[in-house]
Formats: C-alpha cells, structure tokens, sequence
C-alpha cells in the first residue's frame, strides 16, 4: 500500500515537474530577451550616467564624476536650459495629446460600436493606420503638408481650388496640429480596446435606463462610463507614456525641431546628446534616467487617482431594487 502511495506521488510530481520545465522553455526568450535587451541596457545606462565618457582615436575611456551629470540637468546654464525647454515641450504635448486621444477613440468607439451596415468594413479601414510604421507615416504626412514649392498637396489645395493663402503646416507653430491629427489619425489601436471594452456593458441596465425614460447621455453617464472607466484608466496611462516617448514624427518633420525648437522633445535632444555631440554620451544616460524619475512620478500621481477609475456597478444594482421595489408593490 505504501508502495502504491510513493509510486502515485512520484508520478504526480513527475507530471509537476515536466510541466514546470516545459512553462519555463516557453517563457524562456521573454525572459532572455529582456534581461539582454530591457535589464542590461538599463543598469549599462545607469552606470553611464556617473561617468564622463570620451572617445578619442578610436579609444573610449569612462572617467568618474558621480553626480555630476544630474547637477547639470539642474544647474547647467546649457545643458539645464535646454533639457528644461524640451522637457516642457514634451509634457506639454502628451497632456493635450492624452485628452485628444482618449476623447476621439471613446467617440469613436461609441460610434463603431452601433449596428449599421458596413460596420466591420469601417472598424477595419479606422484601424489600418495603426498598423502602418510611423516613420511612413511621418513621411507620408510630411509630403502632403510641406509648401507650395515643395508640392504639398494640401497647400496646393488650398491656393488653386479655394482660393486659401498656404499654411504652413510643418516649419511653423502650426507643427503642433499637424502632430496631434497625426496622433488621431494613429489611435486605431485604441479605439479597438474601447470597443471591446464597451462588450462588457450590462445591456440590462442599459434597457431599465430607457425604460425609466433616460435618454443616449443617461445611458453614457450612468452605465457605460462607470463600466468601462479601468479600462479608460489603462489607455491613459499606456497614452501618456507613448506620448512623452515621441521621437519619430519630430525627427521625419525636422531634424533639429525647428522652428525655433518648438518640436526638440526630450528623446530627440537625449539622442543628439548621445550620438551627434561629442563626448556627451554620459550626460545623455543622466537626462534618460531623469525622464525615467519624472514618467514615474506621473505614473504614481495617476495611480494615486485610480479609486476614481474603478468600476462601479451600484448605480446599476441601485436601479434594479427600485424596479423590484416597484414590481413587488403592483403585485
């Protein structure tokens, strides 16, 4: 009997084991890639950001000066200014960015989520863009906005057809719109999420609602927000870190973000630092960790304020008592 019993348990902690083995197997790449391509690169660049590096002749050499690097950032009348200026520019972006974005794809969604003919065929044709890469997109963008001379089309537009002076779309302030209908034109991605999300509303509460005589914004107000918001919250957070992380749309539309460094984000300035100045490489490593300090302070900030994004079902459950209390009373 005993025997029985151990056989049993060795096969049972066999079957454990090759189960564990083969999670681990398929887990495995993740975990490697990160720790080559995430974790190294991180505590590398950590290491960086107390050294002054020089390369001269083909030799490279790490000199330590702790912190000297991050009290640049903050006192530097060079380096300080301009990581401050491009600092304000990118938070400037994201936070109208995040609002624009989130606004459009919840009306979007809202829209798409209704039955009509040819929904499908609209869902796939308002997510395509999302798939294209943003360097073409860039590029794409930049050869119908650029002047007259240049043959954009849209200024062609504007001066032969209607007769409108051309906008300059991409070498003056004007920059910014053009970025942000870029962005809006991109956010297929999460529109689809705001659809899904919008599967999970209790159709029941939404037909006690017109019923009770409320109208589309009643069902918005109290069902379909309250049900979706965790997810809102997500798209916030995901939207605010690919904001602040633009790089690409400022390099394709100008390298130095001209005019007058309206568009020198944070990523582009930390790369010129890294790869076209001499000799910065180290001062670069302390500005990405100082933009890594402030997307974590703003993480934390937003997650200070989840409990207002949580779901919340009591006004639903609130309405179906009334409509029992209702109910019962009639009988």
């Amino acid at each position: 009997m005993k025997e029985h019993r151990s056989l049993k348990t060795e096969k049972r902690f066999s079957r454990h084991t090759k189960e564990a083995v083969i999670g681990y197997l398929f887990a495995a790449p993740a975990i490697l890639g990160f720790l080559l391509l995430t974790l190294y690169p991180m505590l590398a660049s950590l290491y960086y950001s107390f050294n002054d590096i020089i390369t001269a002749q083909g030799a490279t050499t790490y000199q330590w000066v702790g912190l000297q690097n991050y009290k640049n950032i903050l006192t530097d009348p060079i380096v300080g200014v301009d990581f401050r200026k491009s600092l304000s520019v990118t938070l400037f972006y994201a936070v109208v960015n995040v609002v624009l974005v989130i606004l459009f794809c919840l009306a979007c969604a809202l829209l798409l989520n209704r039955k009509f003919r040819g929904r499908n065929l609209l869902r796939g044709l308002y997510f395509l863009p999302s798939v294209i890469p943003m360097v073409a997109t860039g590029i794409v963008w930049k050869m119908l906005l650029q002047n007259q001379a240049q043959g954009g089309l849209v200024n062609w537009f504007l001066l032969k057809l209607m007769k409108v002076h051309p906008v300059d779309f991409i070498n003056s302030p004007e920059i910014f719109t053009t970025l942000f209908l870029m962005s809006l034109w991109t956010c297929g991605g999460t529109t689809v999420v705001l659809i899904a999300a919008l599967q999970d509303v209790p159709k029941d509460q939404l037909e006690s609602i017109e019923i009770d005589g409320g109208n589309a914004w009643h069902k918005f107000v109290k069902v379909t927000f309250p049900t979706i918001k965790p997810i809102l919250f997500f798209q916030m957070i995901m939207c605010m870190m690919t904001s602040i992380q633009i790089y690409t749309q400022s390099v394709v539309f100008s390298r130095n973000g001209s005019p007058d460094h309206l568009t020198y984000f944070i990523n582009v300035m930390i790369y010129d630092h890294a790869f076209v100045q001499n000799n910065m490489r180290g001062q670069a490593a302390a500005e990405a960790w100082m933009v890594f300090l402030v997307i974590l302070a703003i993480t934390l900030v937003l997650f200070s304020a989840e409990g207002v994004f949580h779901k919340d079902d009591s006004a639903g459950t609130a309405r179906a008592r009334k409509r029992a209390r209702k109910e019962a009373g009639r009988k």
